[in-house]
């Protein structure tokens, strides 16, 4: 290895700063992008169900399919190209998903026992979806 002044040796660990942090500034994108798409697939879910709970309650296991493929897709995404992760991710992603598990199995009881085809608890499971799924992500993005 060659002798580097000083000077060279700042602009080097300059340089590795930078590239560090441009690394991590992009290391979350695909869980945030995952969080988000989960919020929406289980909102639109939450919506079907208010449908079905005005047609055959039989047709439940449609929307449960396609949400299915969905998350499946989308964890597939997010595992595929998330090449790094922040300190502290597994414990935030565990913490997102089981806030996102409670409102997801509420929004299902709700939907097909205790609410069976309400409009509004249809548009309040859709907006708590969205808001525990929201805040996840931006909670990632800030970290």
């Amino acid at each position: 290895m060659s002798d580097l002044d000083p000077q060279q040796a700042r602009d080097l660990l300059d340089q590795a700063g930078r590239l560090g942090s441009a690394a991590r500034s992009g290391a979350s994108w695909p869980q945030i992008a995952c969080l988000l798409g989960i919020g929406g697939v289980s909102a639109m879910f939450a919506v079907a169900l208010y449908f079905v709970g005005h047609t055959d309650g039989r047709l439940v296991a449609l929307p449960l399919v396609v949400a299915g493929v969905w998350f499946a897709i989308l964890i597939t995404v997010m595992v595929r190209f998330a090449r790094a992760t922040k300190a502290g991710f597994g414990k935030r992603w565990g913490q997102a998903m089981a806030a996102w598990t409670v409102a997801w199995v509420f929004t299902v009881v709700g939907s097909t026992v205790w609410w069976v085809g309400e409009l509004w608890f249809a548009i309040a499971s859709a907006a708590l979806l969205t808001l525990v799924t929201t805040l996840g992500a931006w909670r990632e993005a800030r970290q």
